[in-house]
């Protein structure tokens, strides 16, 4: 994309692309146990025998005790309907732990997400889980990628001016754009810049608009 003004600039943008790996995996599940009206004292004991199941399955899994995070356990009322209106009478209650890892060993982070049903022999259910892969050098590669996507505008500005007579003289504004971290050939950028957990394979991406002086 480019453009010409009245006071010989042409505004270009450029763009770079690099492709990395994942280099920290984080892993979230939720677990909950039911309890009726009068179980809630049960329930939340249950939910702390099954914090020092979970944090055993997770270390027998080769992920170190500092990597684990456990939130604080929620208890959520149970209330009877009728006639599709809450009323006052408690039916029972939803104990519910939350267990987060983060971890830079992704294979044994994958191993712990697919090994999860081995729980289910404790009587330990997880109403969800989720994968989320990072890389972490993002902030050092920023620097070398917008000063790529810079030359590329100077390359594209060369190319447009090659055929006008004139020449692409020095820099004199420039303005990034967002980070975009996106699946390998994956097209859902925002003007917010966008960052895919759901791939190891990531493909990051820059732009930077750049005015040039022509002479």
């Amino acid at each position: 994309m480019a453009g010409r003004s009245a006071n010989n600039t042409i505004t270009v943008t450029g763009s770079a692309k690099k492709s990395v790996d994942a280099d920290l995996a984080k892993w979230s599940a939720s677990f909950t146990r039911h309890a009726d009206a009068g179980g809630l004292k049960t329930a939340l004991a249950q939910a702390n025998s099954d914090t020092e199941k979970i944090k055993k399955f997770i270390i027998d899994g080769g992920i170190p005790e500092t990597s684990i995070t456990f939130l604080p356990i929620q208890s959520d009322t149970v209330y009877e309907t009728q006639n599709y209106m809450q009323t006052q009478k408690v039916l029972g209650y939803n104990v519910r732990q939350e267990v987060r890892v983060e971890d830079k060993d992704i294979a044994k982070v994958d191993l712990l997400a697919k090994n999860i049903s081995k729980l289910i022999d404790d009587g330990i259910i997880a109403d969800y889980q989720n994968t989320g892969y990072y890389y972490t050098k993002l902030d050092a590669l920023r620097p070398s990628l917008f000063a790529e996507a810079t030359k590329d505008a100077k390359t594209r500005a060369e190319a447009i001016a090659s055929g006008t007579g004139v020449k692409v003289g020095a820099l004199k504004t420039a303005k990034t754009g967002v980070i975009q971290v996106l699946a390998p050939n994956s097209t859902d950028v925002s003007d917010y810049g966008s960052y895919d957990l759901s791939t190891k394979a990531k493909e990051i991406s820059a732009t930077v608009n750049v005015a040039f002086e022509l002479k």
